[in-house]
């Protein structure tokens, strides 16, 4: 049986499998394609140990890795968006709010997408933590919006 607390040598060692998971579902063309392969290429090789994070159900634990990567693909999939970064915040083994990061679109309405990533982001939660579990987090979404040409953020 596997500890689950320990980071063993197949786990990703950077968060760069946010971008790799958004590329394996539709490859995405010209200039997000460069956006993706300019970010790809400057991501360092750091370890960042993964965090357990407590659910609603009694000694089940998930990794924040697994949150990242629920959220990236679903994201992706629900939406047609490119998520360049994910932070799960909270202090320990609670999540008490979520930053994602996006790639806008030209003429996007940002306020309404923006709408619909936070409900992408409660779904997730819920289903893979619990409703209990991440209240707080829930009402702490933060979604930031990235230029495709300058790599600015936006919103």
């Amino acid at each position: 049986m596997n500890d689950i607390y320990i980071d063993d040598e197949h786990s990703d060692e950077t968060d760069a499998w946010l971008v790799e998971a958004g590329r394996r579902l539709d490859e995405p063309a010209g200039d997000v394609a460069r956006l993706i392969d300019a970010i790809s290429a400057n991501l360092g090789r750091v370890r960042r140990p993964a965090r357990t994070l407590v659910t609603d159900s009694p000694g089940v634990l998930v990794s924040d890795r697994i949150i990242k990567q629920l959220l990236s693909i679903r994201v992706r999939a629900l939406l047609g968006r490119l998520v360049v970064f994910v932070a799960i915040d909270g202090n320990g083994d609670t999540v008490t709010a979520v930053r994602i990061g996006l790639i806008a679109e030209y003429r996007d309405d940002l306020m309404a997408d923006s709408e619909e990533v936070r409900d992408v982001v409660d779904d997730v939660l819920v289903s893979a933590l619990g409703p209990r579990t991440t209240t707080t987090a829930r009402r702490n979404i933060t979604v930031r919006w990235q230029d495709v040409y300058t790599r600015e953020w936006l919103v």
